[in-house]
């Protein structure tokens, strides 16, 4: 009974979560498949309106926690001289490699497209557009030219077509601009990033201001905390509103299904095949060794579904095995919060997943600019838990894709967030490996140089004393 309490008080969110669900899936085939007539749009609407509610407290946390979060670790980057510049090295390269494979498996495997009948027709964007344009605006995104603006817009290129001549090829079309409606993710992480590395090089004068962000970050986390545990209130109502409006109710759960499998295969290859393959390139050592030895902190990582709460764990289970202290005490903190490997990989399945479901076409450029936001976004939010869905809004509205359809994979992040966040404690412990393997042959090194230098001395002492 006290092993009960004990696990019902660790996990009660999740687990009241998935009552939610199961509620909340049987609401929705009940008033689909027992009222007498189809519910209208406004019904569904006003059905799901406690859920909007929700989706809109989520919105609004979402740049405060994005911008403190980004703005302190970038300043302990700035202080950590060489280790957190390996660090940054590491996490950029893991991260890259796992939405290369994230693209690779979706694109395989389309779930959002399965049991498709073959007429249907998937809507094209009514925008025209060069590949060149997309990935010029993703740049000027990333260094916005207003930055109250990049809280409310993205920044466009629009093509018109010449009206009385429809032979101009398009590239030769008049080149116009527009801002859309959408937080512009990349230009406020680009400064964040940019003002924490001011701060950090400034010292003691660059302190308060650093506190500032620090405690506005510690209290954006608590009220999305609070925010998170309203989730399965929403629940409720956002599932049978989403049952309500689907036309097949059994090929989505087996797109769902499908989309779970491609999660798990894309988690298991990275954290198992790619992270132990970068460890094994640059140390010539098993990486399998520290995973095994690392259990506990995959274990809280299991029961916590938070890289922040896990910090204290992997600290020790490193010192057990024998890592440099300067490194352990470096890497666990700073990859609970920028080591994004398995939350980058989750947001980029599940917006393509999303896009696919809605028979959208993205041309390669637009899914490159939406991994990129997956990849910046989640900066910051390894630490949170449930933080996958929250993440993955932002990059939804990026994109203009509406945010409500998470709600259809917001049962599968309850339990693939544990997982997750063991992806990003293997990627972190392999990390701190790493670079204290790289740090131990520099120390050898300048201590086999002092000892070579002395021993000249001694030999050069001697030889003057015999002349």
């Amino acid at each position: 009974m006290t092993i009960a309490k004990s696990c019902f008080s660790k996990n009660w969110l999740t687990i009241v979560t998935l009552v939610s669900i199961l509620i909340g899936v049987g609401i929705g085939l009940s008033l689909k498949n027992f009222t007498r007539q189809p519910w209208s749009e406004r019904e569904i609407m006003y059905f799901q309106f406690p859920g909007e509610l929700f989706l809109r407290m989520v919105n609004c946390l979402i740049l405060p926690l994005i911008v403190t979060s980004i703005v302190s670790a970038s300043c302990n980057l700035s202080n950590s001289g060489s280790i957190g510049i390996n660090a940054l090295y590491y996490y950029t390269v893991t991260t890259t490699l796992g939405i290369a494979l994230s693209l690779t498996l979706v694109e395989t495997i389309r779930p959002g497209e399965w049991q498709n009948d073959k007429n249907v027709t998937f809507t094209e964007s009514m925008r025209n557009f060069l590949t060149t344009d997309t990935l010029l605006d993703l740049l000027r995104n990333f260094f916005p030219d207003n930055l109250i603006k990049a809280c409310l817009a993205q920044y466009r290129t629009v093509l018109k077509e010449p009206e009385n001549d429809t032979t101009v090829p398009i590239s030769e079309w008049v080149v116009e601009s527009e801002y859309t409606d959408g937080t512009n993710v990349l230009g406020l992480v680009s400064f964040s990033l940019i003002l924490g590395l001011a701060l950090g090089k400034m010292g003691s004068k660059g302190k308060p201001v650093l506190d500032f962000f620090q405690t506005l970050s510690e209290a954006s986390m608590i009220i999305m905390n609070w925010v998170v545990m309203i989730a399965p209130i929403a629940v409720v109502f956002l599932i049978p509103g989403k049952i309500l409006s689907i036309e097949d109710f059994k090929v989505m759960i087996a797109r769902l299904g499908i989309y779970v499998m491609t999660v798990f295969i894309g988690l298991i290859f990275h954290g198992f095949v790619t992270l132990p393959l970068i460890y094994f390139a640059c140390t010539r050592k098993s990486p399998y060794k520290i995973i095994l030895k690392i259990g506990p902190a995959i274990v809280t990582a299991c029961g916590t579904s938070s890289s922040t709460a896990t910090v204290p764990t992997t600290i020790q289970c490193l010192d057990r095995i024998g890592i440099d202290q300067k490194v352990s005490r470096f890497v666990a903190p700073i990859g609970a919060t920028i080591n994004m490997d398995g939350i980058a990989l989750y947001e980029a399945l599940g917006a393509i997943f999303i896009i696919q479901l809605r028979g959208l076409n993205f041309s390669l450029a637009r899914i490159i600019a939406i991994s990129v936001t997956c990849t910046i976004s989640c900066i910051g939010a390894a630490g949170l838990p449930n933080g996958g869905y929250v993440m993955l809004v932002v990059v939804l509205n990026s994109v203009g894709v509406p945010a409500e359809d998470v709600m259809l994979i917001i049962a599968i992040d309850c339990l693939v967030d544990r997982f997750r966040t063991a992806i990003n404690i293997i990627g972190d412990a392999l990390c701190a490996g790493i670079i204290s393997h790289y740090r131990k042959d520099t120390v050898d090194h300048v201590d086999l140089q002092d000892a070579a230098s002395t021993l000249l001395g001694v030999k050069d002492v001697e030889k003057n004393t015999k002349d």
